[in-house]
Formats: C-alpha cells, structure tokens, sequence
C-alpha cells in the first residue's frame, strides 16, 4: 500500500491552503486524517473533492491516488484505456516528460513552454 505520495502531496497543499471549518467536507473527516497519516488510501471517489478544496489539479492527484491501489504498469494501463487518445509521438513525448520530472509535473513556465515549441517543431532534413 503506497500512502506516502499521497500523504505527502495533500500536506504540501494543506500547508498552503486554509480551510474554514465546517467548509472542509470530507478533509475534516477521520478518514482524511488517516490519509494524511499514510495509515489509509484516498478513496478515488473523493479525489475531485479533495482536489477541489486544495486548489490542486484533480488528474494529479487521482493519478497518484490509482498509485495506492495499482502498480505503475497497471496505472498506464487504465491512462492509455481511459485517456483522451494519443498518437504514438505524443505518448512518447508524456513519457519522457514524466520520466524527467521525476515526480508530479508542474506547470510549464514560459521558458519551457518555448523549448517544447522549438524541440516540437517538424525539423527539415537537408
């Protein structure tokens, strides 16, 4: 069972994020606590939720949710299943981006937004 991540992502957003009381919803309740303490998964049913009251982006957090349930070839699986669908380019392109990332994925910055662009575009072979 591989709590941690999860544990570990939602204390980063907690730490950063205030929640009035009694407007936390599921992150008031016992079970959350467990999450946090890695001694419970997240239930998938309750991610968007979660990621709703964190301000954290959904698709990541499931995804490291399906972690606690499923192996990293199962995982892939279930996004080349479900996902929307994606060339064999494209899926090569996610892949190594998420094997440099080493982790969750943030946000581009403008920088890597224009070196994406430069290394996406058709090259001309002379």
């Amino acid at each position: 069972m591989n709590t941690t991540a999860v544990a570990e992502f939602l204390k980063e957003r907690l730490a950063n994020k205030e929640v009035a009381a009694g407007e936390g919803g599921f992150l008031e309740s016992r079970l959350f606590g467990m999450v946090l303490a890695g001694e419970a998964k997240l239930p998938l049913d309750k991610v968007e939720e979660v990621a709703a009251a964190l301000d954290c982006d959904a698709p990541e957090l499931f995804r490291l949710a399906m972690h606690q349930f499923y192996d990293e070839e199962a995982v892939r699986l279930l996004d080349r299943m479900f996902a929307v669908p994606l060339t064999t380019a494209e899926q090569m392109w996610l892949h190594e981006i998420r094997s440099a990332a080493g982790g969750p994925v943030v946000e581009p910055s403008a920088i890597a937004r224009r070196l994406v662009r430069a290394l996406a575009k058709p090259q001309c072979h002379q």
